[in-house]
């Protein structure tokens, strides 16, 4: 198998595996199809050649944060991890990234940002400035002390939470998640805010530490974005 061209799906869902590996076909990638995380996770010790896997959101029987966390810490494999779940799809961080269930031909961007990067346009951004220039007006000192803000309380916030998770706080972690959860949605970064949602209401507890580290990669990037785009940031 071609190890460029290789993805693993695990999805329980006949019809979704079947629509999935038709839309794959249209890029002629090879699907390699399972129903449970276990039976993936066997074929990779053997294997171990795929560009990416794709895995719903609710595998069994380890669910796709699990599934992620096991991949890392007992087989040292940093094959990239694809969520897959009901109407979301997000970029990438640290091999993570979240894929729109029911799939579509729209959930094919988000594949071809781990597959093949080069194809995706140049303006596919990290965050968008569509809502805070919506009520700015066009003011853009007014957008900027915004950026600002958001860099600035959001890093303290991140600092919180690490401190949060380091003690095993659940209450903590879960009102800085909702308290950050609307500086992610203002600049319309899906899956900061999705991990927010789930830290708040969601998470398992062994599933906490996994997720805090993935918001914190995804802020990352979205500051390093930011302070590029405007020099004023930094």
């Amino acid at each position: 198998m071609n190890k460029n061209t290789t993805i693993l799906l695990v999805e329980s869902d006949a019809a979704e595996t079947a629509e999935f590996i038709r839309l794959a076909e249209d890029k002629n990638w090879t699907v390699q199809p399972f129903t449970s995380s276990y039976e993936a996770i066997q074929w990779l010790k053997k294997e171990n050649l795929a560009a990416l896997l794709v895995i719903a959101e609710n595998a069994t029987p380890l669910n796709a944060y699990q599934t992620f966390d096991y991949l890392r810490k007992e087989l040292n494999n940093e094959l990239p991890v694809a969520v897959a779940k009901p109407g979301t799809s997000g970029n990438t961080a640290e091999g993570y990234s979240f894929l729109e269930k029911p799939f579509n031909a729209n959930s094919i961007k988000a594949l071809k940002q781990v597959t093949d990067p080069g194809s995706l346009p140049s303006d596919d951004k990290i965050y968008s400035l569509e809502y805070l220039e919506t009520i700015s007006g066009g003011n853009q000192e007014f957008l900027i002390d915004c950026l600002k803000t958001f860099i600035s309380s959001v890093s303290g916030k991140m600092d919180e939470l690490k401190v949060a998770v380091a003690s095993n706080d659940l209450k903590e972690i879960g009102a800085i998640a909702h308290n950050i959860k609307p500086s992610f949605e203002m600049l319309e970064n899906a899956t900061a805010k999705d991990i927010c949602n789930k830290l708040t209401y969601e998470a398992e507890t062994a599933d906490i530490p996994l997720l805090a580290s993935i918001l914190n990669s995804e802020f990352i990037l979205m500051e390093e974005a930011l302070k590029q785009d405007f020099p004023e940031l930094r």
